[in-house]
């Protein structure tokens, strides 16, 4: 009888790929309970679960996306901004990450950036079929295009 032996190596890449497999599902349960630490109102709670999900991966941009409305609830407008700027430069075409931007540029009384973003969410929201979003970004659009400041965050969020 033949005595068949299993690589080391290939033992290795078994272990390797369900560690992978572990660790998505891992980050899943972990973003699931930050979004549900969000609608508790427990925003540093939920940052902290973002946080924690971007160490184990750093590409995943709904990590930094949820992160970045946490710190808009918690009013760190500007680590909102960088955490939506890191989340657009892994994925560009992300319309909510877009119009949640444009909301703190809002805040932060800065009109011109504020268009810029309602104007590609505009575009990103219609060319996904999202019309809902799509009519109400170019609902709020129209409205600060003839105002001279935005100075009520809550009147757009």
């Amino acid at each position: 009888m033949q005595e068949y032996s299993i690589p080391n190596s290939f033992l290795q890449e078994v272990y390797f790929l369900s560690q992978q497999s572990n660790d998505f599902h891992n980050l899943e349960e972990i973003m699931i309970r930050g979004m549900e630490k969000g609608i508790k109102r427990d925003y540093q709670g939920a940052i902290a679960d973002f946080t924690q999900v971007i160490r184990l991966n750093a590409y995943n941009a709904e990590a930094y996306y949820n992160r970045g409305i946490a710190y808009i609830k918690v009013y760190n407008y500007s680590q909102a901004i960088a955490d939506f700027n890191y989340a657009l430069s892994l994925e560009n075409e992300l319309a909510e990450v877009y119009f949640e931007r444009a909301k703190v540029y809002l805040v932060l009384n800065n009109q011109s950036e504020a268009i810029k973003d309602l104007k590609i969410a505009a575009k990103l929201f219609k060319k996904q079929v999202n019309y809902f979003l799509y009519q109400e970004t170019k609902k709020i659009l129209r409205q600060i295009q003839h105002l001279p400041t935005i100075k009520n965050y809550k009147k757009y969020s």
